[in-house]
């Protein structure tokens, strides 16, 4: 904090058009009217004070678009978030921290209709920036939501996979950034420095920007990998980022992100491991009782870490002549749960011992309350875990641990994930996520599908409303979940609070001069 000046977060948001339509990325720049108290017929972008009711800075940044221009959720989305910074401005006595966003308009986007903040407005290109007289810094936070087009393109993969799960997500992030060394805004550039930074660039980018709802493993991964080259650099002996050769500092990162994607994989093996001896525990007989001989287990989604700690157990104890008996809920609206089915069964290698021990039976997440009743073992994945245990998975995640806890005193709710899906608090994290209503309307028999189109020309207001993820709470005084088991095995909310502030600060540590 400098002293003696007054301090004001405030957002700064770029609304502009797709990349990938016919102009290419434009963005609405508004030139300010004689009735503001700063800046006046200076161009700027829709910007505002961050006030104490606002919850997040993209709340704040929605309020400011919905107040200075009419467009709500209907008409824009979040395109990407940027780095915020700061900057003082002396003339006003005032230190501003800002924070960039980008909100590209949706398709049949109604049209900006300003108000008295602004007189008039222009969509331009990046690169027309400086032919208007703007406020101070604007070049700042548009270079920090702006990305090159390769950049974009690998933003893209990221954000339209709705199939893989977190883990998948963070190794396939992992391969963009080992491609990333050979793009050509990399390749243009001559010294370690520069590499540097550019490269740190496009690390933030793809962890916050790429899929921001399942961005724990993405981020955590991409971060180790920036993590194991600046410990290089400063290592005793180590000559720094200015004496080491360009192609050398290349040639660690790229080692450096194939040693990052092992250990993901291995971190799932780890992980297995303890969710086997988790169950075995729970299972084995008390002195005079009989050994189990079937387990009943609910899951949902499609997380590639339940899928692998499910094979791992149902290998195990098959071969004891225990039959496992999996009710996968559908996970609508894509039928995740009923698709995952295929790939459980591909790492089971066709297994005739297995094929006698196993039973599936695949249904409507409507049936979880009477699933839950004789159920031994919830398990679900974990998209993102914060420090007072509570966890990020699935739609209908939450109301399958409830029926586990209230229905059935006898049923164990597992929570699996890797530490890597640990994060600090963070009050946009608890935003719900709405997807395209197409996925879900379009499994409704047709009747219904016209008929929901007919009541709305009639001018009904009807919303088809489709969530990907929810939190289970982790509040002592409501836990709804009995073990959440990592690559470290069993952690409780010590071991998640600490995790939790080792990632932030080596967040810091990484772009803390970007």
């Amino acid at each position: 904090m400098t002293s003696g000046l007054r301090q004001r977060a405030v957002v700064s948001s770029f609304i502009c058009t797709s990349p990938q339509s016919p102009t290419g990325l434009t963005f609405a720049l508004f030139k300010r009217s004689q009735g503001v108290s700063t800046y006046r017929g200076k161009w700027a972008v829709c910007s505002g004070s961050i006030d104490s009711t606002d919850t997040s800075p993209e709340n704040a940044a929605k309020r400011e678009i919905r107040e200075e221009t009419t467009l709500t959720d209907q008409d824009i989305f979040l395109l990407r978030k940027g780095k915020p910074f700061s900057l003082v401005d002396q003339a006003l006595k005032t230190e501003w921290t800002i924070h960039p966003f980008a909100w590209q308009l949706k398709e049949g986007a109604k049209p900006i209709t300003f108000d008295w903040e602004h007189t008039e407005y222009h969509f331009i290109k990046s690169e027309d920036v400086e032919k208007y007289d703007h406020v101070p810094q604007l070049e700042v936070g548009m270079q920090r939501v702006m990305v090159s087009p390769d950049t974009e393109r690998a933003l893209a993969v990221l954000r339209d996979d709705h199939e893989s799960g977190a883990e998948a997500l963070a190794v396939k992030a992992l391969n963009l950034l080992k491609q990333a060394l050979r793009w050509d805004e990399i390749l243009a550039l001559s010294t370690a420095e520069e590499f540097w930074r550019q490269f740190r660039w496009i690390v933030w980018h793809l962890a916050k920007n790429g899929r921001p709802s399942m961005g724990a493993a993405i981020e955590a991964a991409l971060f180790k990998t920036l993590d194991v080259v600046q410990k290089q650099l400063v290592a005793p002996g180590s000559e720094g980022i200015g004496g080491i050769p360009l192609e050398t500092l290349k040639n660690s990162v790229e080692k450096a992100i194939t040693e990052c994607i092992e250990i993901v994989k291995k971190q799932l093996e780890r992980l297995s491991t303890h969710f086997v001896q988790y169950v075995e525990q729970v299972i084995s007989p008390s002195e005079g009782e009989t050994a189990e001989k079937s387990i009943n287990i609910i899951t949902l989604s499609a997380s590639g870490t339940v899928t692998a700690a499910l094979q791992a157990l149902i290998k195990t104890v098959t071969k004891r002549g225990i039959t496992i008996k999996l009710s996968i809920l559908e996970s609508r609206p894509k039928f995740e749960g009923a698709a995952s089915v295929n790939t459980l069964l591909a790492g089971l290698n066709n297994d005739a011992a297995i094929r006698q021990h196993l039973e599936i039976e695949i249904v409507s997440d409507a049936s979880v309350a009477s699933l839950a009743s004789h159920a031994d073992f919830l398990v679900f994945g974990g998209d993102k875990v914060l420090p007072d245990a509570s966890v990020s998975n699935k739609i209908g995640t939450l109301a399958a641990s409830i029926a586990a806890k209230h229905g059935n005193s006898r049923c164990k709710v597992v929570a699996l994930f890797q530490t890597s899906k640990i994060v600090g608090f963070d009050e946009e994290l608890l935003e719900v996520e709405y997807n395209d209503e197409k996925e879900v309307v379009d499994a409704w028999p047709e009747s219904c599908q016209k008929g929901i189109k007919e009541r709305r020309k009639e001018g009904w207001k009807i919303e088809a409303r489709n969530a990907y993820f929810e939190w289970v709470p982790g509040s002592a005084d409501r836990e709804l979940i009995d073990a959440r088991i990592s690559e470290e095995g069993l952690l409780d909310r010590g071991d998640l609070e600490r995790i939790a502030k080792e990632s932030g600060e080596l967040e810091k540590r990484l772009f803390g001069d970007l």
